[in-house]
């Protein structure tokens, strides 16, 4: 009987072990996301097999590092390799774009993608009149005209990522973030409007959206987890910051929550600011939770009392202020040590899920007014 069970055992170890060896290999090619030291925003077009790359305009185009995040078990190799490309390092200089071939885990199966590089400066006007996308929400893109080979041309970034996992939206316009008819000089201008978050928002806690629209990257995967921390504000800028300039209206929810409770009194506000900080090897960005508080800020643009409730539009005009005795290292400014972000939202403390649902901000003609002359700059003055 002992004999029996012994030879039973052995049979079923072997036919687990073959089914772990048999398990069947990843067939996904695709490229999923990108990353590297010099990459500011990744856009990928799943559909068309495109990647457009967007890179300060210090880096150097020969070596620029990626870091592909794949389906597992895939590869990725150029289709034509260049003397220059390294481990996890391209050149763009000499060919761009370039074609990359993914191949899925079990090899039957593969995907060539168009890799395009642009070297880019923040835009310095924001009108919102366009999107790179409006499905399943709206996506807003600059482009102001461009210098040279260097062009200004940016996305946006929001919350609508987040929003969409409470399947609250049933259309585009549905979202926290959307752009609108009547702006300032009749064409198009961006709604941010508070949502409530339903049942899903109140099962994680999370019981409203602020609409925002930010200077940045939306990293959804921690939405949940860590909502501030998803937030990532800030891109490159080379110039001395003097004002953040534009047009506004708002008006305010009835009911102001807290932790999904009404707090009886409690007034909603809007907040609009830019910040500039530093970079270094600890801080690449900033947060939700350190975009006022860090160290490492430089300037801020930010006076919550100018922005009463208006029916109509009214023009913001906030000063770049020097912020912990900082002042701007001209020799940092070109490396683009520095980062600019511009922060729209329609609660002002809405990533603490605090605000009223209704509560509607437009935004319309910003300007970054600026100068190459540090003489100009308050803190050198």
């Amino acid at each position: 009987m002992k004999l029996k069970n012994l030879f039973a055992g052995m049979i079923l170890c072997l036919a687990v072990a073959s089914c772990i060896q048999d398990e069947a290999q990843n067939v996904e090619a695709a490229i999923d996301g990108c990353s590297g030291n010099d990459i500011q925003q990744c856009l990928i077009d799943p559909n068309e097999f495109t990647v457009q790359l967007y890179v300060s305009r210090a880096a150097d185009p020969s070596k620029i590092n990626i870091n592909f995040d794949l389906p597992t078990g895939a590869s990725i190799a150029p289709v034509e390799q260049l003397p220059e490309d390294g481990v996890n390092t391209y050149n763009f200089k000499d060919e761009n774009p370039r074609l990359f071939k993914v191949t899925s885990e079990d090899n039957a199966f593969s995907a060539t993608y168009t890799i395009r590089l642009w070297q880019t400066e923040m835009p310095f006007t924001y009108d919102f009149e366009t999107l790179s996308s409006d499905n399943p929400y709206h996506k807003f893109t600059e482009d102001n005209p461009s210098s040279g080979t260097i062009i200004r041309r940016l996305e946006l970034a929001s919350g609508n990522p987040g929003f969409e996992l409470t399947k609250m939206a049933k259309t585009p316009e549905d979202y926290p973030t959307v752009q609108v008819n009547g702006g300032v000089d009749g064409g198009k201008c961006v709604k941010l409007e508070t949502k409530d978050t339903g049942s899903f928002g109140s099962m994680v806690k999370m019981y409203i959206a602020a609409g925002n629209l930010f200077i940045g990257s939306f990293e959804v995967g921690q939405a949940l987890s860590n909502a501030m921390k998803a937030t990532h504000f800030g891109f490159p800028f080379f110039y001395y910051p003097l004002k953040l300039e534009g047009w506004y209206k708002y008006k305010a929810g009835a009911n102001f929550s807290s932790k999904g409770e009404i707090i009886e009194g409690k007034k909603d506000k809007c907040d609009i600011y830019g910040v500039l900080y530093e970079t270094d090897d600890n801080v690449q960005f900033l947060d939700g939770s350190t975009s006022l508080t860090s160290p490492n800020i430089v300037a801020l643009a930010r006076n919550l009392d100018a922005l009463p409730e208006t029916d109509s539009w009214k023009q913001f005009s906030f000063n770049f202020k020097p912020q912990n005795g900082k002042s701007i290292d001209s020799n940092k400014l070109e490396k683009g040590i520095y980062k600019l972000a511009i922060v729209f939202s329609s609660s002002v403390d809405g990533a603490k899920f605090e605000g009223a649902v209704g509560s509607t901000l437009h935004i319309d003609k910003v300007v970054i007014t600026h100068t190459s002359n540090p003489s100009e700059y308050p803190a050198n003055q």
